[in-house]
């Protein structure tokens, strides 16, 4: 059955019709510049033609999906750290250091300084910036929902502009309410996807290797759990000469939570704290990890391995994220193999760090009205 309409990501409800069909667009518009996209003649990068817009293009009956999933704590900081509460500590210092497409941010008792709550978020900041566009008002409520009561308009608008890292989503201790870091985005994620589409050979072979994939190709960060692994997985799906895209809806999303090795103070589940607080069991976008006052005990006293949880980060150790890919007409493609690697000139962004202008967004979410 042909798609319609991208939806929102976690199949939220938070704009009218109008606005929605404008979303859907806007995703659409994304997929066909991430598929033509030739980085600007630089050579060697593109267009992808085994990447397709099902809005524009029906899956075919052997349509799979395929989920890809990584750890949630950034392994760029892993990598540099040398102790276990080092690299809790830096993780748990700068949203600006959680960039595998999950942040989160702490709650502490101010008598006791235990973690009594940790908010994680998947959500892209372009959805953000799409609703403050289009519902305003639906903005500010779901802060007062989500982070505080006190949240007020003033804090989220300057000058009629929503500002994404504003006071109650710009740090791991005042709130999150969606992705902030630089490299977590919609855009960035579908143009890795598409990137990742295209079969590259070195010496007459398919390079296969994800480190060697992502170094040829020249997609994200080589380094995060994410990138490669993310790219290596469409990868094979392209060299099975499928056509490929991004399962709708197009997002980011929280796969779950391990407690393996948890241990609370009076032997309950560790995994009954953990919530889901928007979009779907299977798409989740946000989730809480909270015990209730009434159990008598916070999150700082359960023990993950013989130690108490004092940073959010240990948490984020047990938390894996995910995209979900789509693959369909498997062995069918025609799509001549790419010779040779991307030829970026010292100095040069690659074109996959580069996601659409602000502008962009707005303007797409302000074409008509709608207001909720």
């Amino acid at each position: 059955m042909a798609l319609t309409k991208f939806d929102a990501p976690g199949f939220l409800q938070d704009w009218n019709e109008q606005a929605a069909k404008r979303w859907s667009k806007w995703i659409s518009d994304r997929i066909d510049e991430a598929r033509d996209n030739d980085g600007g003649g630089i050579a060697n990068f593109g267009p992808r033609p085994q990447f397709f817009n099902e809005l524009q293009t029906a899956a075919s009956n052997d349509a799979v999906t395929q989920d890809i999933d990584w750890p949630a704590f950034p392994r760029l900081v892993q990598i540099g750290s040398v102790t276990d509460k080092q690299r809790w500590r830096t993780a748990d210092s700068s949203r600006d250091m959680q960039d595998e497409y999950c942040e989160w941010s702490v709650t502490r008792d101010p008598g006791t300084d235990k973690i009594v709550r940790v908010t994680f978020t998947s959500e892209g900041p372009e959805y953000w910036q799409f609703l403050a566009a289009v519902a305003p008002a639906r903005v500010l409520e779901l802060y007062k929902t989500h982070v505080s009561p006190t949240v007020k308009q003033a804090d989220l608008f300057a000058g009629g502009q929503y500002n994404p890292r504003n006071r109650w989503n710009n740090s791991t201790t005042n709130g999150a309410m969606h992705l902030i870091q630089r490299s977590n985005t919609l855009s960035a994620e579908i143009e890795l996807a598409a990137a990742a589409t295209l079969v590259r050979l070195k010496n007459g072979a398919p390079i296969t290797e994800a480190q060697a994939l992502i170094a040829c190709a020249q997609y994200g960060e080589p380094q995060r759990h994410s990138d490669p692994h993310i790219g290596a997985v469409v990868n094979e799906l392209a060299r099975a000469k499928a056509d490929i895209t991004l399962a709708n809806p197009v997002g980011l999303y929280i796969k779950g939570l391990s407690v393996a090795g948890w241990v609370t103070p009076d032997g309950s589940n560790a995994a009954d704290y953990w919530k889901i607080t928007r979009g779907t069991p299977e798409k989740s976008l946000r989730a809480v990890y909270e015990v209730p006052a009434a159990k008598g005990f916070a999150v700082g006293d359960i023990k993950i391995g013989g130690r108490n949880i004092e940073f959010g980060a240990q948490i984020a150790d047990f938390i894996r994220i995910k995209l979900t890919g789509l693959a369909t007409r498997l062995g069918q493609s025609t799509a001549a193999p790419l010779n040779g690697c991307v030829e970026v000139a010292s100095g040069d962004t690659p074109a996959d760090e580069v996601m659409p202008a602000v502008e962009d967004v707005l303007a797409a979410a302000a074409s008509g009205s709608a207001r909720r």
